[in-house]
C-alpha cells in the first residue's frame, strides 16, 4: 500500500524539527563558548589584550532572576539593565506559548533535544517506553507546578519591592551568569550524581525532566492554554489507529480528543506527523484558520528572533556592567552569597 504524498510530507515535520532542535543546541553551545572565553579573559591576566564580546544569550540560562527581572519591571516599569537579555528572553518565550503553546519546549528547548535522544534508543528497541502508572504518572507532573507555584509565590508575593531592588542591584546579580557557567566548569559530585540520575531515569522513560520537573515547562504550559492553536481532529476522517495516542511523547489521549487542550502539549507535531489520513490539524478552534506543519518553524523564529531584536534596537539587551565591574567582580564571582 502506497502512502500519500500528504503524509509524506507530515513525515517530513519531524525532520524539520529535529532540524530545528539541533541549530538551536549548536547555537546554545557556541553562546556557552563564547561566554567561557568572556569570562577566562577577565579570570586571567590580560593586559592591554581587547575583552571578547560578552553574549547576551546566555541570560537565556537564568529564568528565576528574569522572573525577578520581571516582577522589578512591573514594579518600576524599567527593565533592570544588569541581564536585561534575562527578561527579553522571558518575555519571547511566553509570547511564543500565548500564540503556539508550548512550542518553545517543543522545538527550541535544547534539554528537550537532548532527552528525547536519550529516550529514542529504548524506544527502537523494546518498541514501547516504560509507562508509569496513572496515578504515579499524573502525581508526578504535579511536581513542576508545586516548583513554579513556589517560585511565584517567593518572588511574587513574599519579595518585598525593597528586597526586589536590594537582589537586583547585589554583586551576587552581577555575576549570576558567572555564577550558573562555574556550576557547570566545576560541578560538585552532588550536582553531576543528580544530572547522572536524571539522564538514566530519562532512557527508560519519556522526557522524564519535561514531563516531572520543569517549572519553566509548567509556566509555558499554562501559558498556552490562552493559545488560540491546538491540534484539532476531524472524527470524520480519523480511523481510530490510534498511532496519534501512540506517539505522543506526553502520552495525551490524541485519538480521544477533538481537541488537544492540555497544558502538557508542546506542538511538537509529532502525532500529526505520524496520522497516516491526515485526521489532525494545527488550527484554530472549528478550523476557521489551520497553520501548515511547515510554518510553525518559521512563525516561532520570527516571534522570537524579532523579539530579541526589537529588544536591541531599544536597548534592551546588552548588560551595563563595564569592564572595571566585570575585572573585579568576575574572579571572586564563586564567594559571593545570595543576598538574603
Amino acid at each position: 500500500m502506497r502512502l500519500s504524498t500528504a503524509f509524506l510530507d507530515r513525515r517530513w515535520t519531524l525532520k524539520i524539527r529535529q532540524l530545528t532542535q539541533l541549530c538551536f543546541l549548536v547555537l546554545t553551545l557556541f553562546l556557552g563558548y563564547k561566554f567561557w572565553n568572556f569570562v577566562h579573559y577577565f579570570s586571567a591576566t590580560n593586559a592591554g589584550a581587547i575583552a571578547p564580546t560578552r553574549p547576551s544569550g546566555v541570560e537565556a540560562f537564568l529564568p528565576i532572576g528574569a522572573l525577578t527581572g520581571v516582577r522589578y519591571w512591573f514594579a518600576t516599569g524599567e527593565i533592570h539593565p544588569f541581564h536585561p537579555a534575562s527578561v527579553i528572553i522571558f518575555i519571547a518565550a511566553i509570547a511564543v506559548s500565548l500564540l503556539l503553546r508550548k512550542a518553545f519546549c517543543g522545538w527550541i528547548c535544547p534539554v528537550g533535544f537532548l532527552s528525547e535522544r536519550l529516550y529514542q534508543p529504548w524506544l527502537r528497541i523494546f518498541r514501547k517506553n516504560v509507562e508509569l502508572p496513572s496515578w504515579l504518572d499524573y502525581t508526578l507532573r504535579g511536581i513542576k507546578y508545586l516548583l513554579l507555584a513556589f517560585f511565584v509565590w517567593v518572588i511574587g508575593f513574599m519579595m518585598s519591592e525593597m528586597a526586589i531592588y536590594s537582589f537586583m542591584q547585589s554583586d551576587y546579580w552581577k555575576v549570576a551568569d558567572v555564577k550558573m557557567l562555574r556550576f557547570f566548569t566545576d560541578i560538585s559530585p552532588f550536582a553531576l550524581g543528580v544530572i547522572i540520575v536524571l539522564a538514566l531515569l530519562s532512557i527508560p522513560i519519556r522526557n522524564f525532566w519535561c514531563r516531572f520537573l520543569c517549572p519553566y515547562g509548567a509556566l509555558l504550559g499554562l501559558t498556552g492554554l490562552l493559545s488560540p492553536m491546538a491540534i484539532t481532529r476531524d472524527n470524520n476522517a480519523c480511523t481510530h489507529c490510534k498511532k496519534c495516542t501512540r506517539f505522543c511523547p506526553s502520552y495525551l489521549p490524541v485519538e480521544a480528543s477533538a481537541r488537544v487542550t492540555s497544558p502538557e502539549c508542546s506542538s511538537c507535531l509529532t502525532c500529526l506527523s505520524g496520522c497516516p489520513k491526515g485526521a489532525l490539524t494545527y488550527s484554530t478552534r472549528k478550523k476557521r484558520f489551520s497553520l501548515p506543519a511547515w510554518c510553525l518553524p518559521m512563525l516561532l523564529c520570527i516571534l522570537f528572533f524579532g523579539i530579541i531584536q526589537i529588544a536591541k534596537w531599544t536597548g534592551h539587551w546588552q548588560s551595563s556592567l563595564n569592564e572595571n565591574e566585570l575585572r573585579g567582580l568576575i574572579p571572586m564571582a564563586s564567594e559571593l552569597e545570595h543576598p538574603r
